[in-house]
């Protein structure tokens, strides 16, 4: 099982993208053995001062995959990556 955290806002056009290119790539591994859990770091001050300017933020095991821009081929090579590891 990977569990992925991810880290969001509402009304955040960004994070909405990046869900869906989380979406594909794991689609496209064809691997179905994932927890992704969201937080809304406005709802939460730690994570506010944490992630404010850096959301969307996706992390597996404390490591940030990526922020900002989530892109379907970085989130895919990383998860290929880890899963080839195994």
């Amino acid at each position: 099982m990977i569990e992925l955290v991810y880290y969001t806002r509402k009304n955040c056009q960004l994070c909405d993208d990046g869900r869906e290119q989380i979406k594909l790539a794991l689609s496209e591994l064809r691997y179905n053995k994932v927890k992704l859990t969201s937080f809304d770091i406005d709802e939460n001050d730690q994570l506010q001062e944490e992630y404010m300017v850096r959301v969307p933020v996706l992390k597996h095991e404390g490591e940030v995959v990526q922020e900002g821009l989530i892109d379907f081929v970085q989130v895919y090579d990383y998860l290929k990556e880890y899963l080839g590891k195994r």
